[in-house]
């Protein structure tokens, strides 16, 4: 139960410092379920001179994203890059605590 609890401190802190520096982003995950997509943790805009680009967070506290995880958040950050129109980055983080 323990690492729950720092999988949600963690990801309570990442939020809180990345969307101190970003402008936040709400995506449903009903919309990503029914594109067969992955749900991301954490998303956010940053203005860019040549507009905006969107950045997306699977946050982790143990384990690497398996490959079929991996796949479906592929297809998150194509499927939102393709709608909004935008460059994109996914990224995975880790709780400094975390066994990889």
């Amino acid at each position: 139960m323990q690492w729950k609890e720092q999988g949600s401190n963690f990801e309570k802190e990442f939020s809180k410092t990345f969307h101190s520096q970003h402008c936040p982003v709400l995506i449903s995950s009903l919309l990503l379920r029914a594109q067969q997509a992955g749900q991301v943790d954490i998303a956010g805009l940053k203005k860019k001179p040549n507009g905006w680009f969107l950045i997306l967070y699977e946050l982790k506290s143990g384990v690497h994203p398996g490959r079929r995880q991996w796949a479906r958040l592929r297809c998150a950050q194509d499927y939102l890059s393709k709608i909004l129109e935008m460059e994109s980055k996914l990224e995975v983080k880790f709780c400094k605590n975390a066994e990889p």
